[in-house]
């Protein structure tokens, strides 16, 4: 960090004392533009040139455009470097008059970047004009001065400075962001390495610092320098769509992804289509695109700024690079788009954006890292927390069956005790004895309640075995009989299929006929018969039989169908009957347990539960 300091100051320092290292002999600047393209310098000298600031930017025209200047030349001052910044001109050829007195007006091309770069000439000592013809299929951006030997070698000095405090800050954090992402791994580390390298590219292209060291020509052309401005857009869309599937922006991101599309489409069409129509259209839709998700940012500013888990300190300091960086990119976007006058921003803009883009995408990176860590520890008590009430669930589950077990042990053996008497005092007594019908009244209490110790003991045996059904074949008739060891089975009428053999579990499909079976004398009226029916089934991928049980409704009326198959449910009819509202639970919950469905339906006047046995 402390390194980092010493590079921003130094950057700092840099760009405050580039006007003054660089003594610029131009004293006024003024320009006129050529709509047709072809007029001489004789009939521009008469021409009305506008006066003009030190850096012109004309967007992008296919007019010539004029720049006079007047130079004031000291005596002995020998040759002067003219330079023009950036050096994308397509055609530049600079008219200047003769250093000797009287004579003719010298005509010198700057086609060539290097040209453009540095050119020597010598002019006569005091007012002198010069006139600079330009065209370009880009942006028709110019800062051209005239500056001494001297100056010219402090401007040298300062643009080295400059690229090397913009390069020691880019490679320091781009460092620390490789890695990030090797750490990381994940797609987002990578599209902010992208868009810092494509900002890094755009930077060193346009200045042509690389000219000498690079042995690449078409780099050193204008071709790539012009490409790279719509690379650079498309690293910016692919970056924010990543970040704005971190922020959980999705609709946001499919827009920016079609956005990048669009970029993607550009860059083909710079090859095939007219250029100066391709970078015009990319100069319109590449600042509104960016301005656009310039929002991204601010609305993650915002969230930063508002979340106090974070230090102050830090919040602050990373909201105000990111306010730097986003009021830096709208300043360029608007001179792009002429909605702000100025073009001196533009010139500095890439410089200013090689030291934030890296400070804003290590700032956000930094957050998003401390969101994870965040995350990571959430979940980490969330997922202890989740043990230990799994644990106490667990250890209540225990307890709850140890308890039931002992109640339901203490409550039978009474029971059994009084059902015994109930049954030996029954039969001392004669059937015309006013105590038959108590003692039959006692004998009948007791059934119903061994019958819900029965319905609870099975609840509790469900709810703490998670065992599979053990499916084996098994005799109809042998599952069938079971129902005639229920009381009321004479009002049972079986019909159907009998002979046959299933695969299933025996326990479990008897427990599911029984409490059926029971169900149906239970809530049917008492002078009515109960139907228990086996059918083959239709329409079924595996062969098997459908058992039915039907009863007609009686007093406690029409079951719910949605809420009938619910633990501890009971119809406000059926509050009347003895019961816990779990037979039926039972019933479906072991079904389930068997492959299959019970199903409950009715006509007019009977109701149906039904369910499906496997034939063997």
């Amino acid at each position: 960090m402390k390194n980092l300091k010493v590079l921003f100051l130094t950057w700092m320092l840099v760009l405050g004392c580039a006007s003054a290292l660089a003594k610029d002999l131009v004293r006024e600047r003024a320009i006129f533009e050529d709509a047709t393209g072809q007029l001489t310098l004789a009939q521009v000298k008469g021409a009305a040139f506008a006066p003009a600031g030190e850096v012109v930017f004309e967007g992008f025209t296919r007019s010539a455009l004029w720049v006079r200047l007047t130079v004031n030349v000291p005596a002995g001052a020998g040759p002067l470097s003219v330079r023009l910044r950036p050096t994308l001109l397509d055609s530049a050829t600079l008219y200047y008059p003769a250093a000797s007195a009287g004579g003719p007006v010298m005509a010198l091309d700057m086609n060539a970047r290097s040209a453009q770069k540095d050119t020597r000439i010598e002019l006569q000592p005091g007012m002198n004009t010069v006139f600079l013809r330009a065209e370009a299929i880009g942006a028709m951006l110019i800062k051209a001065q005239v500056l001494l030997p001297q100056d010219a070698l402090d401007q040298d000095l300062n643009e080295q400075l400059e690229l090397g405090a913009v390069l020691a800050v880019y490679a320091l954090l781009t460092v620390a962001m490789v890695g990030l992402v090797l750490w990381r791994r994940d797609s987002l580390g990578v599209f902010f390495f992208g868009h810092l390298l494509a900002c890094l590219v755009l930077y060193v292209l346009v200045f042509g610092f690389f000219e000498t060291s690079l042995a690449v020509d078409w780099l050193h052309g204008k071709t790539a320098s012009r490409l790279s401005a719509i690379v650079n857009f498309l690293s910016f869309c692919l970056l924010m769509q990543a970040v704005q599937g971190f922020a959980g922006m999705q609709r946001l991101q499919r827009l920016t992804r079609f956005a990048a599309a669009g970029f993607v489409v550009l860059i083909a069409l710079f090859f095939v289509a007219d250029r100066h129509l391709v970078l015009k259209f990319t100069a319109l839709v590449g600042p509104l695109v960016s301005l656009v998700l310039l929002t991204t940012l601010v609305r993650m500013a915002t969230t930063l700024l508002k979340d106090k888990k974070v230090a102050l300190a830090a919040r602050l300091m990373s909201v105000l690079i990111v306010s730097v960086f986003v009021v830096m990119v709208c300043r360029a976007m608007l001179q792009l788009l002429k909605v702000v006058d100025g073009g001196a921003f533009l010139l500095q803009s890439p410089a200013w954006r090689g030291v934030f883009i890296p400070l804003g995408l290590m700032a956000f990176l930094w957050w998003r890292d401390r969101e994870f860590s965040q995350a990571l520890v959430q979940r980490q008590i969330e997922q202890a927390v989740a043990q230990m009430q799994v644990k106490e669930q667990a250890q209540r589950l225990a307890t709850q069956s140890q308890f039931m077990a002992m109640l339901m042990h203490e409550l039978k053996t009474p029971l059994y005790t009084i059902q015994l008497a109930s049954t030996s005092l029954s039969r001392h007594v004669v059937a015309s004895h006013p105590d038959t019908q108590r003692l039959h009244n006692i004998t009948r209490a007791v059934d119903d309640l061994n019958f819900i110790i029965d319905r609870c003991v099975q609840a509790e045996q469900l709810d703490q075995s998670d065992l599979q059904a053990n499916k084996t074949p098994v005799a109809l008739k042998t599952l069938l009989s079971e129902v005639k060891h229920i009381d009321g089975y004479e009002r049972v009428r079986c019909t159907g299929v009998d002979q046959a053999k299933v695969v299933t579990d025996y326990q479990y499909a008897r427990i599911i006929l029984i409490n059926l079976v029971t169900n149906a004398l239970k809530y049917s009226p008492p002078d009515t018969l109960v139907q228990l029916t086996v059918e083959p089934a239709q329409g079924g991928t595996v062969p098997g039989l459908r058992v039915r049980v039907s009863n007609a409704v009686g007093s406690a009326g029409w079951p719910d169908p949605l809420q009938v198959f619910t633990r501890y449910y009971r119809a406000e009819g059926a509050k009347k009957q003895v019961g816990a509202g779990l037979g039926l639970w039972l019933a479906h919950t072991i079904a389930s347990k068997l492959g299959t469905d019970l199903r409950c339906t009715g006509d007019d006047e009977r109701v149906h539960f039904e369910f499906m046995l496997e034939l063997s």
